[in-house]
C-alpha cells in the first residue's frame, strides 16, 4: 500500500472527526438558546427595621434660682440708676466724675466693638460701635454745653477725631457697616454741637472734609463698590444738611457757599463712580442723578440769595448739561460699557430743556419736568433692552418721581386754569395741556414694564390722560362759543363735551381689552366700564333745565350711540367679521 495514500486517509478521518465535534457543539448551543431559562428568584428582601423616633430633648424648666437671679439683677440695675441719679443730686458725683465715667464707658464700648469687628462678630461689633460713638459724642457735648469745660468747637473737633479713628477701623476691617456708622456719627456731630447762628460756610467746609476723609476708606479697602448703603448714606446725609444751609445763608456768604457746593458735587461724583479701581461700582447712575438734580436745585436757592436775575440762571443750567455730556466718554471707559450713557444723556437733555423756560418764562417749567420724565422713562426701556437692569430700575423710579411732580403741578395748574380762567388759555396751546400730555406719555411708557410700578402708572395714566383730553375738549368748545358764557367755570356745552370724551375713552378701552389677555385685558375692561359709567352718571346728575332739553337729548344719544357701536364692533371682532 502506498504510504502517501495511507497518510491522506488518516488526515481525512481526523478532519471528519473535528467537523463532527463542531456540529455537536453547535447543536448543543442552539438547544440551550431555545430552552427558556427560568429567571433567578429574587433575593428575599431584608426586613427594614422601623426607625424609632428620636425622643425629644427634655425641656429644661427654669430653676426658681434663675428667676430670682434675673429679678434681682433687674432690681439691682434700677437701684444703681436711681442711686447714681440721687448721688448727682446730692453732689457726691460731680461734673468731672460724670465726664470721666462717660469717656471710660464710651471708650470701653468702642474698644470692644473694634475687637469684635476685627474678629468674627462684625454685626454685633457694628452695633456696639454705634453705641460707643454715640456715648462719646454726647459726653463731649455735655463737657462743652453743660459743664463748660471747653468751647463747643473743641468738642466738635474731639468728636471729629473719634470719627476719624472709627473710619480707620472701617478701612482696616474693610467693613461697609462700620463706615456707615462712622458717617452717621460724623453727620450727627454738627447737629449735636449746634449753637444757632449763621455758620453755613463752616458747616459746608466740615461736610466736605468728612466726605473727602471717608472717601479714602473704600479706596484703601478696595471693596467700596459694593457698599450701596454706605454710599447712599454719605450722599443723602450730606445733601440734606446742605439744604437749610443754602436756604438760610446770608447774601455775603452765598458766593463762598456756591463754590463749596461745586466741591460737594465733585465729591458726590467720586462717591458715585469710584474711579481708579478694578471693581465696577453698583448703582452709580442713580447716585449721580440724585446729586446732579439736588445740586441744580440748591444752586437756584443760592442764586436767589445773591439777588441775581432769574433769567441768567440758564447759564449754570447749561453748564450742568455740558458737564453731563462731557462725562459720557470717560465714564464709558471707566465702566467698560455704555451702562451710564442713558442716564447722563437724559440729565443733559433735561438741563438743556430746563434752560429754555428759565430764560423765557417759568410757567413752562412744568412741561419741562414732563419732558424730563418722558426722557427718563424712554431711557429706562433702552437700558433694560441693553441688559442694564440695575440702571434701568433706577431710571424708571426717577422717571416715576418726575412724572408724579408733573402730574401734581398739572392738577393744580390745569384745574385752576380751567375752572377760574377758562378763556385765559388757548385750547391745546397752553402749559396745562403740555404738562398733562407729557405726564401721560411718561406714565404710558412706565406701564409697559408691569409690576407694582406698572399698576400705579396705569392708574395715573387713566386719570391724567382722560381728564386732560376732557378739559381741552371743553376748553375748545367754550372758546368757540359766541357769545361767551358769563361766569366762571365751563359752560353747559363744554360740560357735555367732557362727558362725550369720557364715553369715547371708555368705549375705546373696552374694545382694546378684547385683543389683550390676562391682567391687561382685565385692567382695560375695568377702566372702560368706569369711564362709560362716569359719563352716564354725569349726564343723569347734570342740572340742565328745560331750555337745554335738545342738548341733553343729543348728549344721551351720543353716549348711547357710542356704547351700541362698541358692542356691535366687539361682536364682529369676536365672530371674525371685518370691522
Amino acid at each position: 500500500m502506498d504510504p502517501d495514500a495511507s497518510k491522506d486517509h488518516a488526515g481525512s478521518q481526523e478532519l471528519a472527526e473535528r467537523v463532527a465535534r463542531l456540529e455537536a457543539q453547535v447543536a448543543w448551543l442552539l438547544q440551550r438558546q431555545q430552552v427558556p431559562v427560568a429567571p433567578a428568584a429574587p433575593a428575599p428582601a431584608r426586613p427594614i427595621a422601623p426607625v424609632a423616633p428620636r425622643p425629644a430633648a427634655p425641656r429644661k424648666e427654669l430653676s426658681p434660682v434663675v428667676w430670682i437671679a434675673g429679678i434681682g439683677a433687674a432690681i439691682f440695675l434700677f437701684g444703681a440708676i436711681f442711686f447714681f441719679r440721687w448721688a448727682i443730686q446730692q453732689g457726691w458725683v460731680g461734673a468731672e466724675l460724670r465726664f470721666i465715667l462717660g469717656l471710660l464707658a464710651g471708650g470701653a464700648i468702642s474698644a470692644l466693638a473694634a475687637k469684635l469687628i476685627l474678629g468674627d462678630s462684625r454685626r454685633l461689633g457694628v452695633a456696639l460701635l454705634l453705641a460707643g460713638l454715640g456715648t462719646l459724642q454726647f459726653t463731649f457735648r455735655a463737657g462743652a454745653m453743660e459743664y463748660h469745660f471747653y468751647a463747643a468747637p473743641l468738642g466738635l473737633a474731639a468728636a471729629a477725631l473719634v470719627t476719624l479713628l472709627a473710619g480707620g477701623l472701617a478701612a482696616r476691617s474693610a467693613s461697609g457697616g462700620a463706615l456707615t456708622v462712622t458717617l452717621v456719627s460724623g453727620l450727627a456731630a454738627p447737629l449735636v454741637f449746634s449753637q444757632g447762628g449763621h455758620h453755613e460756610v463752616a458747616l459746608a467746609a466740615y461736610l466736605a472734609v468728612l466726605m473727602a476723609a471717608s472717601l479714602a476708606v473704600p479706596y484703601l479697602s478696595r471693596t467700596g463698590a459694593s457698599w450701596h448703603g454706605t454710599r447712599w448714606t454719605a450722599l443723602l446725609g450730606v445733601w440734606l444738611l446742605l439744604l437749610p444751609a443754602c436756604a438760610e445763608v446770608p447774601k455775603a456768604d452765598a458766593a463762598t457757599l456756591a463754590l463749596l457746593l461745586g466741591l460737594h458735587l465733585a465729591l458726590a461724583g467720586l462717591w458715585a463712580w469710584l474711579p481708579g479701581r478694578e471693581e465696577k461700582p453698583g448703582t452709580p447712575t442713580a447716585l449721580w442723578l440724585v446729586a446732579s438734580m439736588l445740586a441744580t436745585s440748591y444752586a437756584w436757592l443760592l442764586w436767589k440769595r445773591l439777588g441775581l436775575a432769574p433769567e441768567a440762571f440758564a447759564l449754570p443750567v447749561l453748564a450742568a448739561a455740558a458737564l453731563n455730556l462731557a462725562l459720557v466718554q470717560p465714564l464709558r471707559g471707566r465702566m467698560e460699557s455704555r451702562r451710564a450713557d442713558w442716564g447722563l444723556l437724559a440729565l443733559a437733555a433735561g438741563h438743556l430743556a430746563l434752560a429754555v423756560p428759565v430764560a423765557l418764562a417759568w410757567r413752562w417749567v412744568g412741561p419741562i419736568w414732563g419732558a424730563f420724565a418722558l426722557g427718563l422713562a424712554w431711557a429706562s426701556l433702552k437700558a433694560e433692552a441693553g441688559d442694564y437692569a440695575e440702571e434701568a430700575t433706577a431710571l424708571r423710579w426717577l422717571a416715576a418721581a418726575l412724572a408724579l411732580l408733573t402730574t401734581l403741578r398739572w392738577a393744580f395748574h390745569g384745574l385752576d386754569g380751567f375752572l377760574f380762567h377758562t378763556r385765559a388759555m388757548t385750547p391745546f396751546l397752553n402749559p396745562a395741556f403740555a404738562e398733562g400730555a407729557l405726564a401721560s406719555a411718561a406714565w404710558w411708557l412706565l406701564t409697559r414694564r408691569g409690576g407694582p410700578l406698572g399698576l400705579i402708572s396705569f392708574l395715573a395714566l387713566e386719570v391724567t390722560a382722560n381728564v386732560t383730553l376732557a378739559f381741552e375738549a371743553a376748553r375748545l368748545v367754550q372758546h368757540l362759543q359766541t357769545p361767551s358764557t358769563p361766569g366762571w367755570g365751563p359752560s353747559r356745552a363744554a360740560s357735555i363735551a367732557m362727558t362725550l370724551v369720557w364715553a369715547l375713552s371708555g368705549a375705546w378701552q373696552w374694545m382694546r381689552s378684547l385683543s389683550h389677555r390676562d391682567e391687561a385685558r382685565r385692567a382695560l375692561m375695568i377702566a372702560g366700564y368706569a369711564w362709560m359709567g362716569l359719563a352716564s352718571f354725569k349726564l343723569i346728575a347734570s342740572d340742565l333745565d328745560r331750555a337745554d332739553t335738545p342738548l341733553r337729548a343729543l348728549a344721551f344719544l351720543g353716549v348711547g350711540g357710542i356704547g351700541m357701536a362698541a358692542a356691535i364692533l366687539a361682536n364682529r371682532k369676536r365672530s371674525g367679521e371685518p370691522s
